[in-house]
């Protein structure tokens, strides 16, 4: 099985990307970040930025590779017919190696998302996003959180402290999905690019 890691900081355009993907090509992909949600449930806590935060910690004090381990156990039917998955939201390095020592280190390609820090807190009011980046209703009650610019700060120095910058820099390939500011890379420009090099990977 290939496996393609989509890692950026938050609405770097990674869900966008990857389920436009799973949509035209059947390629099943599976969302790390559910993990928290199905963690929230389990405490029976209330969906906000502080309990996010402190399920995020909480899991990963506990294990590095918790988010992929859980959501690759837990959403295992989605893929397990599959010659081919798309795991997207991993934060840290310590993810990437895991699904490399699990899938093969040969059939693991990390493709990283980027775009700036306004131009992604611009993206959280977007009508599109619950449409794009999950089914949940917690993501909506996430969002609406996200849409203060303290927490939205917040969460990106939390995931740059998960390690987010270090998975990054381990790319295969890198996505640009940055349209405000000169050279702008629209979504089909983006999107073309991420397929292509999805789909070249995939006819070796």
């Amino acid at each position: 099985m290939k496996v393609f890691i989509l890692v950026g900081l938050q609405l770097s355009g990674k869900s966008s990307h990857g389920h436009k993907l799973r949509e035209e090509e059947n390629i099943p992909m599976i969302e790390t970040g559910h993990a928290v949600y199905h963690e929230l449930k389990k405490q029976n806590l209330e969906v906000n930025h502080k309990n996010t935060s402190e399920v995020i910690i909480g899991l990963l004090s506990r294990d590095p590779t918790a988010f992929t381990q859980t959501i690759l156990e837990f959403e295992k039917e989605k893929y397990v017919d599959s010659s081919v998955l798309i795991l997207n939201g991993v934060k840290s390095s310590a993810e990437i190696n895991y699904t490399k020592d699990k899938f093969g280190k040969n059939n693991v390609f990390v493709l990283g998302f980027h775009a700036g820090q306004l131009t992604r807190f611009n993206r959280v009011t977007n009508p599109d996003r619950f449409a794009v980046s999950g089914r949940y209703l917690e993501k909506t009650q996430e969002d609406q959180d996200l849409a203060k610019w303290a927490n939205f700060k917040s969460r990106d120095v939390r995931e740059i402290g998960l390690g987010i910058g270090k998975a990054i820099a381990t790319a295969n390939h890198i996505i640009v999905t940055e349209d405000k500011d000169w050279p702008y890379y629209t979504f089909e420009i983006s999107y073309k690019n991420f397929k292509k090099y999805v789909l070249a990977k995939l006819s070796v």
